[in-house]
């Protein structure tokens, strides 16, 4: 199976020294370590884009229009079926037909990103923005066809494969996955979380989502459970110290967003399933919708100020009640 190319991303090289003084800025600014992360993850993946595909190119400021524009086409190929191979990262010419692009919602978040980047880049050095005549690739509309999501039999196949190890690394993704499958919290959220952020006795953990804003999300006694087995051999991590939640297990550090999305894609290739951390917050909705749980109160725990989101991602669990209330309303009357 081919692995997805976040797993296996370029190094930005000489485009990474821009990077870091974008990040000193951004930290100057004032903005949230969860932005930050963010900014600096696209600027990195667009700049080992750019090694591999344009390696006469040596620094920013040649880059171009035509750049982003195909950076975005590259991004958008395939969309509607899925994610694009490491092929298409490291030859984009020799890419074969079953290599899949990525959804719409994240080649948007690439975008505003990338523009926020090029727009500090040309005030810093008072250079002209080739972003000016790029237009962000468009968000999902709210009444386009709903995400996919994960079927029981899948969700429980990933817990059990996790929770059949006893070790480190075993506990962690076990943990995490209930986590992400009992909350749909988004991909930072999850990542970023701090020890101190968890109470395992109230069942809950203060994440922080967009604009910094924080909310409390509730978990099931499972992913308590969980936590609690995982806690207990991070005591013994030789990073144990850090504030951070979620430890690497050979390095003596946390876990990036990145990381952590390795260890899904991961998980779910070693059973045949494709996974990203959207599709467990596109499923938890799902299921929420499905179970009769309120529409008010999903949006109070997936950290959303507009029902947009909440149609967007509720049809799935309209199309399956619509189906049962069919079968139980019986329209024909026995006719």
């Amino acid at each position: 199976m081919t692995r997805h190319p976040k797993t296996r991303r370029p190094d930005p090289g000489a485009y990474q020294t821009w990077i870091n003084s974008w990040r000193l800025s951004m930290e100057a600014q004032g903005l949230s370590a969860r932005t930050v992360t963010l900014y600096v993850d696209v600027a990195q993946f667009f700049g080992g884009w750019l090694t591999v595909t344009h390696p006469k190119i040596r620094d920013w400021d040649q880059v171009g229009r035509d750049e982003l524009r195909g950076f975005f086409a590259w991004l958008r190929q395939g969309s509607d079926a899925g994610k694009p191979c490491p092929h298409a990262l490291r030859d984009p010419a020799a890419a074969p037909p079953a290599c899949q692009g990525y959804g719409k919602g994240y080649v948007n978040n690439v975008g505003r990103s990338l523009q926020q980047f090029f727009g500090w880049y040309a005030e810093e050095e008072e250079l002209p923005n080739p972003f000016v005549k790029v237009t962000v690739p468009a968000a999902p509309r709210a009444d386009e066809a709903p995400p996919p999501v994960l079927t029981p039999e899948q969700l429980q196949a990933l817990i059990r494969d996790a929770e059949r190890g006893r070790d480190f690394e075993s506990r962690r993704d076990a943990a995490m996955l209930r986590l992400f499958m009992c909350t749909g919290t988004r991909l930072a959220e999850l990542a970023l979380l701090q020890l101190d952020d968890v109470n395992l006795q109230r069942r809950e953990a203060v994440v922080t989502g967009k604009g910094s804003r924080q909310r409390i999300v509730p978990f099931d006694q499972r992913a308590a459970l969980a936590l609690d087995r995982y806690i207990r051999v991070r005591t013994k991590h030789p990073a144990g110290y850090l504030p951070a939640l979620w430890l690497g297990v050979r390095r003596r550090q946390a876990m990036t967003p990145n990381g952590v999305y390795q260890m899904l894609v991961r998980r779910g290739e070693h059973l045949g399933i494709r996974i990203y951390p959207h599709l467990l917050r596109h499923t938890f909705a799902h299921r929420w919708l499905d179970a009769g749980g309120a529409e008010g109160d999903l949006m109070a725990l997936a950290g959303w100020d507009s029902n947009q989101m909440l149609r967007h991602y509720g049809r799935s669990a309209k199309s399956a009640r619509a189906r049962r209330a069919y079968d139980r309303i019986d329209v024909m009357g026995g006719i």
